[in-house]
């Protein structure tokens, strides 16, 4: 199966120097597209650029982004309907940033801010939301979404992962972060949810539900 993999940060830009991005070293990605060609899936790789967990040997990224919006216009630039699977790893931001100003309320030029300025007022918005597009481009397409938390309990957890698939109309969702625990749970759409431990065991759960009719 042709699978378009998604991995590695990305941000929004606060200026022409400046990025606001979300925590990501890429690894559970990479791991991930390693485990699926074992599989003999065939994988395209996105990453992004402030990913610091290197490529190995033969595993190249065909697309580096460094922003939601970058990732956007891939999506507008490509075929997604030539891909069997879709998985979105990446850690994607929730906020874009509004407008920007100095302490005395002076609005800041999104060129680049001074570096002397004793501090900045941020105002932030809800940033693209990459994963809803999806499946519009993409509508017989195999489409995992992930989702990070650090706080609930297991029935909020599991209320936010159902939300998400009607949501964005995907096929699963990946639960990980530091509410859950360790490891990652694979709930699919339609069956039994799949605890795995490592990267390694996702990608075999990944592999056996992309593999299915």
């Amino acid at each position: 199966m042709e699978i378009l993999l998604i991995a590695g940060p990305a941000g929004v830009a606060l200026d022409r120097a400046r990025l606001l991005a979300n925590f990501s070293t890429g690894k559970t990605g990479v791991v991930l597209a390693e485990t699926l060609r074992k599989h003999r899936h065939h994988v395209t790789l996105w990453y992004g650029t402030g990913a610091t967990y290197p490529l190995p040997t033969g595993l190249h990224s065909s697309e580096r982004f460094q922003t939601v919006h970058d990732l956007a216009k891939l999506f507008e630039k490509t075929d997604l309907e030539k891909f069997g699977g879709i998985l979105l790893p990446a850690a994607l931001p929730d906020y874009d940033l509004a407008s920007a100003h100095d302490l005395a309320g002076n609005q800041l030029s999104r060129d680049k801010w001074p570096g002397h300025l004793e501090g900045v007022r941020l105002e932030l918005k809800p940033a693209p939301r990459v994963l809803t597009k999806i499946r519009s481009l993409a509508p017989k397409s195999k489409i995992v979404g992930w989702k990070w938390e650090a706080a609930g309990n297991p029935s909020e957890l599991l209320e936010s992962v159902r939300d998400q698939i009607g949501e964005c109309r995907t096929d699963a969702c990946v639960l990980n972060g530091p509410a859950y625990g360790e490891g990652y749970l694979f709930m699919p759409k339609v069956g039994d949810p799949v605890r795995c431990s490592s990267p390694e065991e996702l990608g075999n759960a990944l592999a056996a539900f992309l593999g299915r009719a």
